[in-house]
């Protein structure tokens, strides 16, 4: 078998998910949120209790295409887009897709949320550092 040829080879290959939170979104300006879990899944204050450092984003519609959805991962108040501004005190409405995207999450996130214009399925896999 050929090497992969880079210096450290595991840099940007994940392990599996410890935990997997999957959404059908029903569209008309849809939104779902939800507490950080333990490993018990029981609801916790904050992201850095339920040990949630680094998630990974992805949409598809229920025929497997490419899915836009809007993400607030400091808490749980995601919101279709519309005029305005969002602060990041109270988490920033960000538009996730057409690709699969990581973030970091800040230990004091409250919850999460996701919203999306039409129906679709919302992957988050969730990871600590």
């Amino acid at each position: 078998m050929r090497a992969i040829g880079t210096l450290h080879p595991t840099d940007g290959i994940p392990m599996i998910p410890d935990r997997v939170t999957t959404l059908l979104m029903t569209g008309g300006s849809s939104a779902q949120a939800g507490d950080w879990l333990s490993s018990g899944s029981t609801a916790v204050a904050n992201a850095a209790t339920a040990a949630v450092s680094i998630v990974r984003l992805s949409g598809m519609t229920t025929a497997g295409a490419a899915f836009l959805f809007s993400a607030n991962l400091k808490s749980t108040s995601a919101a279709v887009p519309a005029s305005g501004t969002s602060i990041a005190s109270s988490g920033v409405n960000q538009p996730i897709g057409p690709t699969q995207q990581y973030f970091q999450v800040p230990g004091d996130s409250t919850g999460w949320s996701f919203a999306a214009f039409t129906s679709g399925y919302v992957i988050m896999e969730q990871w600590h550092k």
